[in-house]
């Protein structure tokens, strides 16, 4: 099924994105902008396959804030656009984000949002909805793939009755599940696309323009109240009334809701309430609010994430001089007030709320049970991994007596500070720069923030003069494009030495392969040009750039350690090797199958081939080793893709591991 599919009341499954780019096709979309990040990340594929066949215009920009504006511009000259984006993201665009409600839009202009409750894929669980309320935006939240396409169509037409971008917060429980789906009609008529430099308001897109910022404020803040006629007569809000005579309230949103009613349900409790779900968590339907307080004299507030909606109930209760008992995650041991909610978690704070037996559970004992049947792990690097081979050349390029620094952004190589198969840490209070010794490259770094910072903190940490170590910066080709250019032009006007490292490997990886300027292709499959980092780099003033295979250890220790003594400014380092898994579908594209390697009889069971970090390589403690020992290495056939890193001198130095089949990798 395609999301462009025109057959009105047909019931499909659908992806929470799936649905959400749905209801942008239906709303008559004519632009789609974004950078991948999880759990947003299949929006925009969906709406690119869309635009390829009705025409319009959809692309992966180089960061959050470029989409955001051009996905702006496209609103400015009348066109309905979307911006998507994970909650990170946001912080991205937080400049123009507040600035744009100003002058307001034209046509439809539509911000989705996936929050991570959980921090399943992200550094942070921020609540995005916040940011609605502080630009002064209205904010909908979905509970479900249908109210996610619904509410994204209608979000459109909102935004143009308002001259306001609107907001339609996800999360990852919504983006990433499954669910029924009735379609609706596509809009088949485009907005007209014109420009007119005064259109209702003397300098309307100019925000210092008269009649000045402040005026100009006054006016969204005239337009937000017409949002609240909207959110008193929205099907999206909705209050199920206790049929007893219950003074006890329950207020939710979003996914929440689901767990709320689920909750209710197995509590025998579903008719002994009074339930208020808002869709529309800012603002609050303030009538609808007014009927509902009347009702109760507590309330229980249960949102996924922050106490947005908690902290509106306390104003309009102080407001109308009620002696309503609000309660939530400003209630201390009423909420968790971190990690995302579940069934469980919430039906246990309705117990308590509701002063009955809380149900019961059997994750407890199922989690043990599995627990006895599965070895825990943590994430790894793909077999054959170019990033393997770049960390464990760093880790041999650098001083092992020095305390060095390596500051990593947000990619695959954040990998590279997991920790896996590490020692215990005996973490104390120092006053001396402290060498932790790291075994893997997976405890190699660190710092790690977000995309941008590894080489911004690098020059401070340079110029308040450290060094104890050497100072290096590690990011990817998309990163590099994304938010490094800025802060590679600060350290070489401001002369500040460290390595960078830019591990290009053709693709946006992390969050499932989307292209990216260095792959030479568009969203929707285009060729286009690539721009060269190298070239960016010395155009930027960088005087020491280099660039190796990853799969060449020698010859990338050998480039680091050079870099490394780089004086007067930072050096570049680009191992470049396309991302293992896409060389994989490459081959079996083309029919041909990549060699692999097997350990053979001149093992000493060293381990250090297993040090190396690749999922492909493991031990087994009952076989006979060359040295006579007990142990002896092995390469899993299945996962092995031939990339040669454990059988070079620089890991294995017995030639321990033989190449198994022709051709390369």
């Amino acid at each position: 099924m395609s999301v462009y599919e025109d057959e009105l009341g047909k019931r499909v499954l659908m992806l929470g994105n799936e649905a959400i780019a749905r209801g942008a096709v239906e709303a008559g979309i004519q632009l789609g902008a974004a950078y991948p990040g999880t759990p947003s990340s299949e929006i925009m594929p969906y709406i690119a396959d869309a635009a390829k066949e009705l025409g319009f215009h959809a692309e992966w920009s180089t960061n959050e804030a470029v989409a955001f504006e051009v996905a702006a511009g496209a609103a400015m000259v009348g066109g309905r656009s979307l911006f998507a984006c994970k909650g990170a993201g946001l912080n991205v665009v937080m400049d123009m984000l507040m600035t744009l409600p100003y002058t307001g839009v034209r046509g439809g202009f539509v911000i989705v949002v996936a929050d991570d409750p959980g921090a399943w894929y992200s550094s942070n669980e921020q609540d995005s909805r916040f940011a609605g309320l502080w630009a002064e935006l209205p904010v909908l939240e979905p509970w479900d793939q249908q109210s996610a396409k619904d509410m994204t169509r209608d979000a459109f037409a909102l935004s143009e009755m308002l001259e306001l971008p609107v907001m339609v917060r996800s999360c990852t429980r919504l983006s990433h599940a499954s669910g029924d789906v009735c379609l609706g009609e596509i809009q088949k008529k485009s907005n007209e696309i014109v420009f007119d430099k005064h259109w209702k308001i003397p300098y309307r897109w100019n925000v210092y323009g008269p009649p000045g910022p402040i005026e100009k404020h006054r006016w969204q803040k005239e337009q937000m109240k017409k949002a609240r006629d909207f959110v008193e007569n929205t099907s999206f809000n909705k209050h199920h009334e206790a049929e007893n005579d219950s003074r006890v309230g329950v207020v939710t949103s979003g996914m929440a809701s689901n767990y709320v009613q689920e909750a209710l349900n197995r509590l025998g409790k579903r008719d002994g309430v009074h339930l208020l779900i808002l869709g529309v968590p800012y603002p609050l339907p303030e009538k609808m609010i007014e009927s509902f307080l009347d009702k109760v004299d507590t309330v229980l507030c249960i949102e996924e994430g922050e106490a947005l909606i908690e902290r509106q109930l306390h104003q309009h209760v102080n407001r109308l001089g009620k002696s309503v008992k609000v309660l939530g995650r400003l209630s201390n041991g009423v909420m968790p007030v971190v990690d995302e909610l579940d069934p469980d978690k919430v039906a246990s704070v309705l117990a308590r709320f509701l002063d009955v037996e809380p149900p019961l559970s059997g994750e407890d004992s199922v989690r043990k049970e599995l627990s006895e049947m599965v070895c825990a792990r943590s994430s790894s690097w793909c077999a054959g991994c170019p990033h393997i081979g770049s960390f464990w050349a760093l880790k041999k390029a650098l001083p092992a007596d020095k305390v060095n620094i390596i500051n990593t952004g947000i990619g695959c190589y954040e990998m590279s500070g997991y920790g896996i198969a590490a020692a215990p840490i005996d973490a104390k209070d120092t006053d001396e720069s402290t060498r932790w010794r790291a075994v893997t490259p997976y405890e190699m770094t660190d710092t790690l923030y977000v995309m941008g910072s590894e080489t911004g903190l690098s020059q401070g940490q340079y110029h308040v003069g450290y060094r104890d170590g050497k100072i290096v910066s590690v990011l990817g080709d998309s990163s590099f494009f994304h938010t490094n250019l800025p802060p590679i032009t600060n350290a070489v006007y401001n002369n500040a030495e460290q390595l960078i490292l830019v591990l290009d490997n053709y693709w946006t990886c992390m969050t499932g392969h989307q292209p990216n300027p260095s792959t030479g292709m568009t969203l929707l499959g285009e060729e286009t040009k690539a721009p060269s980092i190298e070239e960016i780099c010395r155009a930027l003033g960088v005087q020491h750039v280099k660039t190796v295979d990853p799969y060449n250890l020698k010859e990338t220790i050998d480039a680091m350690k050079e870099a490394l003594e780089h004086e007067g400014g930072p050096s570049v380092v680009v191992p470049r090797r396309v991302c293992a898994l896409q060389r994989s579908r490459e081959l079996r594209r083309q029919r041909q199958k990549a060699p692999h390697y097997a350990v053979n009889e001149s093992c000493t069971g060293c381990k250090i081939c297993l040090w190396l970090g690749c999922p492909a390589i493991g031990f087994d403690e009952s076989k006979t080793n060359a040295a006579g020992g007990k142990g002896a290495a092995f390469i899993d056939p299945l996962l092995c893709v031939g990339c040669g890193l454990c059988a070079q001198e620089e890991v294995c130095r017995f030639h321990a591991h033989d190449k198994v089949g022709e051709g390369e990798f």
